[in-house]
């Protein structure tokens, strides 16, 4: 062979080799991706498996403490629907190699029961005291995989692999994804909620306004003393910025970093906003909730009381509902933030009272507290009571006695909600409490 023959056969061996190299990095490249979507897709599904247990969880602790046949058959619905749709993200999972086995019967079982009850109650049938253990049970073992889970879900977010035999010995793991929980809507569906937005906010927000309604518009000048006002400024330094044609129709104003909203009829103050950071805390809570009650006298919003708060980024958020004649109205709800720093009000919400404020009869009633009282759990204890309305999903209102209540097992807080009128269970919440203020499922 030629010298010139050698160049060419080691010019078509070093090309030959680069192909191969090439198709090797290809192929390794596709792999990592196929990969790292697999992982990717294991992470949100151990997440919203995560959320779908604390969600069973919720709904198993909420028929533990009922104590009528219809709010367990609406609680049982409730659990069906959450064991459906943790099933299915189990179903997207390793069920061997994350030794997920009996988590999947758990789930079964959770739903079968949860319809073998509503399917009873349908058909006026008794819940017998072995029944209502049966739920005390799954209870029990709801709790203790609802931590397992979440605590490898934890890791999982952390960015370490979830520490199984199983798992490393099949090489899969599942790498951290900081914005998995926020990657849909229905992961955070059932989260807890803050108190501060009312136990009822998405009752309260869904009808018309007969306030701003029957009320007259008001002209921008006018719309403007007012959001002086609401801001803590002059008059001649609330810059108009514009209107607000949303549900709610308003002048906007502002003045340094806020802005607010001044209905155009009736000419109330329906929110303050701040652009701002708060970066130390100086004052604390009971100071903060006098200011905001100042305030809101202030703004001529009367008979408002406090009901829950919270603290978060150095602000306080007081929720404040209408009370007359010793009777609570949480539909008429108003959110007083303030800086936890100088005092100063920084945010205001005033959408529930506007749309719910309206002129009562009263709270009437066919049954005393202690009748009332009678109908609650065996394994509650009172700790107080109070008379309030609630507003309801078909966007009608309800009396009710308020009672709050702990648990004489795990000691655990909560609301629950009887009907004055006929008695039964209108609502149940679970009470959490934390530094920054209190939490409801």
């Amino acid at each position: 062979m030629t010298k010139r023959g050698y160049i060419r056969l080691f010019s078509y061996a070093v090309a030959f080799a680069l192909i191969l190299s090439s198709w090797a990095i290809i192929n390794m490249t596709t792999a990592n991706s196929y990969k790292a979507q697999l992982e990717l897709n294991y992470q949100q599904s151990l997440n919203e498996l995560s959320e779908n247990l604390d969600s069973i969880e919720t709904n198993l602790t909420k028929s533990v403490y009922s104590n009528s046949d219809k709010m367990l058959m609406d609680i049982s619905k409730d659990l069906y629907a959450e064991c459906s749709q943790a099933k299915d993200a189990l179903s997207r999972l390793p069920i061997e190699q994350m030794n997920l086995g009996s988590t999947y019967k758990f789930i079964t079982q959770s739903s079968d029961y949860a319809a073998y009850i509503a399917n009873k109650i349908a058909s006026n049938q008794a819940i017998s005291t072995e029944e209502h253990q049966n739920l005390n049970k799954l209870l029990k073992y709801a709790q203790k995989l609802n931590e397992s889970i979440s605590d490898m879900a934890t890791i999982a977010n952390n960015g370490a692999d979830i520490d199984t035999d199983d798992l490393k010995a099949k090489s899969v793991s599942i790498s951290s994804l900081s914005n998995s929980f926020s990657t849909t809507s229905k992961v955070f569906k059932d989260y807890p909620t803050l108190l501060y937005d009312g136990p009822f906010a998405d009752a309260v927000l869904n009808r018309k306004s007969q306030l701003l309604e029957k009320a007259e518009q008001i002209s921008r000048e006018n719309a403007r003393d007012i959001a002086a006002k609401a801001l803590g400024c002059n008059i001649s330094e609330a810059t108009y910025s514009g209107e607000d044609t949303g549900d709610m129709p308003c002048y906007t104003f502002t003045y340094s970093q806020k802005t607010a909203g001044i209905t155009k009829k009736g000419g109330y103050v329906a929110y303050v906003l701040y652009g701002g950071k708060i970066n130390r805390s100086s004052i604390d809570r009971d100071n903060a909730i006098n200011l905001a009650q100042s305030y809101l006298k202030n703004l001529g919003y009367e008979n408002m009381t406090n009901t829950y708060y919270a603290i978060n980024n150095n602000v306080c958020v007081i929720n404040f509902a209408y009370k007359k004649d010793n009777v609570t109205y949480y539909s008429d709800l108003i959110k007083v933030g303030v800086s936890m720093d100088n005092g100063k009000i920084v945010s205001f919400e005033a959408q529930g009272y506007l749309t719910n404020h309206i002129k009562r009869k009263g709270f009437d009633c066919k049954l005393t507290k202690e009748q009332a009282q009678s109908k609650l759990s065996k394994n509650l204890k009172v700790i107080s009571c109070k008379k309030c309305v609630i507003p309801k999903e078909n966007g009608k209102e309800a009396n009710c006695y308020e009672f709050r209540c702990k648990s004489s097992e795990t000691k655990e807080e909560v609301l629950i909600y009887i009907n004055a009128d006929k008695g039964y269970e209108e609502d149940i919440m679970l009470l959490l409490y934390s530094d920054g203020g209190t939490l409801t499922k």
